[in-house]
């Protein structure tokens, strides 16, 4: 593998060259930097909170984890604690994945593998909503979810992640687009119908993109706070309760047990990425699929 990059790179223009190198060295530096500012927090996390006020950029002289039964103590909202929160996070992050995935998949393999009336006007509509600024659409959704339908603060608020536009639609609308159409024909000659076709045939091929966006929709949702915030307000989950937390650790000034809890809320997102990162880059790269 070492040598046959060694080839590609010798390949390259000197003005290639140039500009591999300082796109390396901007990645290497940005990486740099968010290690430094985890770094930072885990260490402000397990300081004496005057030790933090007097010099916050110190090594503490003596590790405080009590900082972490503080957080615990203190991480409560609307009668949710710690462990409520996280139970709130696992359904909203992975019952939306399931669903936001699911219907992705079915949009996609539609728009790559059928030809109808009106597709090109719908895909225009998709790459429409992809620009529209959250904030010109979120008074109608948010009339609609909680005035209309009533499904805030409910499990039932998931069904809204069945919209099946997106860059999701894009990816899985490329790979299906991309499967050899004699695949389903020999199906179809068995006697298959379209949705058996789909589920059983090409479902299973597109199971590397179905993991990579299905792991990216879980971190995304375990991440998202605004939507909880505004949704889901009496059943907070992870990402919104640090908001409150954040919000409730300024009266009792506790800097070093804030940046614990933002330890504790940060860390499953960040083993999931870690244990699948190769997983995501090996099937999602630059918006695309590789082949």
């Amino acid at each position: 593998m070492a040598k046959d990059t060694s080839i590609i790179f010798n390949r390259r223009t000197t003005g290639e060259r140039i500009w591999f190198i300082a796109a390396f060295v901007i990645f290497i530096l940005y990486s740099l930097l968010v290690i430094a500012f985890f770094g930072w927090a885990l260490k402000c996390s397990l300081m004496d909170l005057d030790e933090f006020y007097y010099n916050p950029v110190a090594w503490p002289s003596k590790l405080h984890f009590e900082n972490y039964k503080i957080a615990f103590e203190v991480l409560e909202y609307s009668n949710t604690t710690f462990f409520g929160m996280v139970i709130n996070s696992l359904w909203f992050s992975i019952g939306g994945a399931v669903l936001n995935v699911f219907i992705h998949c079915c949009t996609g393999y539609v728009f790559g593998k059928y030809e109808f009336w009106g597709k090109k006007f719908m895909l225009s509509v998709a790459i429409f909503t992809m620009i529209i600024p959250i904030v010109g659409a979120l008074p109608a959704s948010y009339r609609l979810i909680c005035g209309t339908l009533g499904i805030n603060n409910s499990p039932l608020y998931l069904i809204t992640m069945l919209g099946g536009l997106g860059s999701n639609l894009m990816i899985m609308m490329a790979f299906f687009k991309g499967i050899d159409r004699s695949y389903a024909e020999a199906a179809f000659i068995d006697g298959a119908t379209d949705w058996q076709v789909f589920i059983k045939i090409m479902i299973p091929m597109a199971k590397g993109p179905i993991l990579a966006i299905g792991i990216m929709a879980v971190i995304s949702g375990w991440n998202n706070y605004t939507t909880p915030i505004l949704y889901l307000d009496k059943m907070p989950t992870l990402a919104s309760g640090l908001y409150y937390f954040n919000q409730a650790i300024q009266y009792v000034d506790n800097k070093p047990a804030y940046f614990a809890g933002v330890i504790m809320t940060m860390i499953p997102a960040l083993v999931l990425f870690s244990i699948s990162s190769n997983r995501i880059m090996g099937n999602v790269v630059m918006g695309g699929l590789k082949g």
